[in-house]
């Protein structure tokens, strides 16, 4: 084994995880702000913003969804 491996893997390591937290906080974001909207949205607006938050926080599935993409 080369003298370098272990470097490249410390390297990968470190990028994977700047990947996964980077795909974590974008994931917190958007349910922050799709909780955000929905103070100010109509009722079917709202309903459909709470999917969407309920998809991100992992509460629905997508195999949950109707065919148009909104949950009763």
């Amino acid at each position: 084994m080369p003298a370098f491996a272990g470097t490249d893997e410390a390297a990968e390591n470190a990028r994977l995880h700047a990947e996964i937290h980077h795909l974590v906080s974008v994931h917190r974001a958007a349910a922050a702000l799709a909780t955000a909207l929905t103070d100010d949205l109509s009722d079917e607006l709202f309903r459909k913003a709470k999917v969407l938050v309920d998809l991100l926080e992992g509460a629905l599935e997508p195999q949950d969804l109707p065919q148009d993409g909104v949950a009763a």
